[in-house]
């Protein structure tokens, strides 16, 4: 009898939401991420999941307080959304050559230099904060993982979460590039980014843009970016860069 009413209780108990950051410096494939993320948890679960995009408390929506599990979207976490994700939760991190990162975000948003250095190296610092301190699953840019299969796998195994190789096939397959861009274009056909879109329209649901998606080029600042914001990136990100190994070789 005990031992059923304890079944019982068990199969009854509500946990308390799990928080999962997907951090990244713009243009690193932080929205791959957190779609992933939304995928796989609603391949598992039967509603409960609410994802957003928040730096801080005061961001989050009104309706947050009753789902079991939040999926942040963030590039400047405080420190009390971090320390709310360390209760009981897990963090994603993303990062990319931030020359690279700059060159992406005025190449497909039409964003201006100035803009984008000051926006950049804000985040990197908030990065390497992270870096230092907290426990995450981090994904390099450069490595790809937005195109390889077993990413997914990977991502749901970090979660704590069994899925079949069916179930990451399908995610993976509707986060391809093309598939990506044929999503786009389907959302922006239905005015899901305004009657003029601009570079901070965004789908709520995906938090795609428009001209979201990019080539993947490694290097491309060299193309995009005079030799004078180069310096100008490297000298304000520098900290990030020494952490995740973008500063350039010394020449012997």
């Amino acid at each position: 009898m005990k031992r059923t009413l304890a079944r019982k209780r068990k199969a009854n108990t509500v946990l308390p939401p799990r928080v999962i950051l997907c951090v990244g410096l713009k243009s690193s494939g932080s929205t791959w991420l957190y779609n992933v993320v939304i995928q796989l948890l609603k391949a598992k679960m039967r509603g409960g999941v609410r994802a957003f995009y928040a730096d801080n408390f005061p961001m989050f929506p009104l309706d947050t307080e009753r789902a079991r599990v939040l999926v942040v979207k963030a590039h400047e976490p405080s420190r009390s959304l971090v320390h709310l994700m360390r209760l009981r939760g897990c963090m994603f991190l993303s990062v990319r050559e931030p020359r690279d990162a700059i060159a992406s975000l005025l190449q497909r948003f039409g964003h201006g230099f100035e803009g984008a250095l000051k926006e950049t190296a804000r985040q990197s610092a908030r990065i390497v904060e992270l870096a230092r301190s907290e426990d995450m699953v981090t994904y390099r840019y450069e490595g790809g993982f937005c195109d390889r299969r077993e990413t997914i796998h990977q991502i749901a195994t970090a979660l704590g979460i069994r899925v079949s190789k069916a179930v990451c096939e399908d995610i993976f397959r509707s986060l391809t590039r093309e598939a990506v861009r044929q999503k786009i274009g389907k959302l922006q056909k239905r005015g899901a980014f305004g009657k003029k879109p601009n570079a901070d329209s965004f789908d709520p649901g995906t938090h795609w843009h428009p001209g979201h998606v990019g080539d993947g080029e490694v290097g491309k600042y060299k193309k995009i970016l005079s030799p004078s914001q180069q310096n100008r990136v490297l000298a304000a990100t520098r900290p990030y860069c020494r952490e995740f190994g973008y500063l350039p070789r010394r020449k012997r």
